[in-house]
């Protein structure tokens, strides 16, 4: 995999990083994307929060979308269970179709 070396600038501040050529897509979403963050947190506080605050603000609103997305994706014991259930059902059924065709 090529890499490649890209600056990206978060909240003003210049970062140089070594990343997979077929990523800088990704990273410069990203940049835009926490910068636009960022800038709203200042818009809505204003001189009320510092800069450190507003990037603070901005993870945290990541981290909490990242744990919601992570639950969201999770499938509960109830869920399997039923799944479990509902595959059951269907491998019964089957089995009879297949067995009243043969007969």
């Amino acid at each position: 995999m090529a890499k490649q070396k890209i600056n990206l600038r978060v909240a003003g501040k210049a970062y140089q990083m070594t990343i997979d050529s077929d990523k800088e897509e990704v990273y410069r979403l990203a940049e835009r994307d926490v910068n636009a963050n960022v800038g709203e947190v200042q818009r809505n506080f204003g001189d009320k929060m510092s800069l450190q605050d507003c990037l603070a603000i901005t993870a945290l609103r990541y981290g909490i979308n990242s744990i919601a997305i992570s639950r969201q994706n999770e499938m509960s014991d109830e869920d399997l269970k039923a799944l479990d259930t509902l595959s059951q059902r269907l491998d019964k059924h089957l089995n009879r179709l297949s067995t009243s065709k043969k007969g």
